[in-house]
């Protein structure tokens, strides 16, 4: 009888052994692979090599690009509130990065005229839950979710015209992104880079980044970027990109106005395979205490005349550098 307990034993650490190993798995492949989708299982079984894929996906659920795009988010109400972010703070090499809550209207106009290049909004999960948009990312999960999938995310983000995101990378079991509406153009360097980019573990955000622009990389960091290879490729409306795990990868909105949306999912022995890094964030988040410093006027008003709406872009520009530079002096 024993016998049999410890050959069960072997077996069930032996199964959770080789899953947990495909999650840490990475491929240094600097390529992009194509393929045309035809079923859930042929799109995971791509997945697991781990490296980046580009499907064209509008013929597969053209009622999705219909749903969200440029022209239905500006029916919504203009109250929902969006993140917005700086990508300059990401190249200061904050410990952690702080984002700041506009209204949809403010935040579209904002990035109209954003001659700066630097705004863009992303982790609205509440904002798809507040304008109803649930059911519409739901539809693609038999298209997408792998199977033993625990923890699903949805996102939807755009930006100001050539707006960057900041080179990071994830570790999720699955991350796929999709354009609704304009361009985007993408940026991507193996794991094996690492050791050039300064990887900064910012745990109250979960996020992993790089302080490196590497769109316009800073004086400082001219040597380490002679050292990095990149795979580069532009997205189209009614394209995906799968970015794997352990993938660096950095967006530019190409186009305005450009809408993508994303789509994470996880499984079992990915959650397990992350357990240290959630530690750190609970932990954080346990040790860390919120503050107000400042509200945002909501009920900014945005006039019809392209002046005026400069002026009040203008506004909500220098209230959001106040509000950040409070941050920053309380230490928050």
């Amino acid at each position: 009888m024993n016998i049999y307990f410890h050959l069960l034993i072997f077996l069930l650490i032996l199964f959770i052994y080789v899953h947990l190993v495909q999650q840490y798995k990475r491929s240094e492949d600097l390529e992009v692979y194509e393929m045309d989708f035809t079923d859930n299982k042929h799109l995971q079984d791509v997945c697991d090599i781990k490296q980046p894929v580009l499907f064209e996906y509008k013929s597969i659920n053209d009622e999705f690009f219909y749903d969200i795009n440029v022209d239905k988010l500006e029916t919504l109400s203009g109250s929902l509130e969006l993140k917005i972010k700086d990508n300059e703070d990401y190249w200061k090499n904050l410990d952690n990065i702080d984002y700041v809550v506009l209204p949809l209207s403010s935040s579209q106009a904002l990035m109209t005229t954003d001659t700066h290049s630097k705004y863009f909004t992303e982790n609205n999960e509440t904002f798809i839950e507040d304008a109803n948009l649930v059911g519409e990312f739901q539809s693609n999960d038999a298209l997408l979710k792998p199977p033993l999938c625990v923890q699903t995310k949805y996102d939807i983000c755009w930006g100001s015209k050539n707006a960057e995101t900041p080179l990071r990378y994830h570790t999720y079991h699955r991350h796929f992104i999709c354009v609704n509406s304009g361009k985007i153009h993408v940026k991507m360097t193996p794991w094996k880079s690492s050791k050039y980019l300064y990887p900064n573990k910012d745990y109250d955000n979960y996020e992993f980044t790089s302080p490196i622009n590497v769109w316009k990389p800073q004086r400082k960091y001219f040597h380490e970027m002679d050292k990095i290879k990149f795979l580069e490729f532009d997205v189209l409306v009614g394209n995906v990109v799968y970015v794997p795990s352990y993938w660096w990868y950095s967006i530019k909105y190409d186009e305005e106005p450009t809408v993508c949306t994303s789509f994470v999912y996880n499984n079992i022995m990915n959650c397990l395979s992350n357990l240290p890094n959630w530690f750190f964030y609970y932990l954080q988040q346990s040790n860390t205490k919120t503050k107000v410093v400042k509200t945002l006027n909501t009920n900014m008003v945005l006039e019809n005349t392209d002046s005026e709406k400069q002026d009040s872009v203008v506004d909500s520009n220098n209230e959001i550098e106040n509000i950040k530079t409070e941050i920053l002096e309380t230490g928050i």
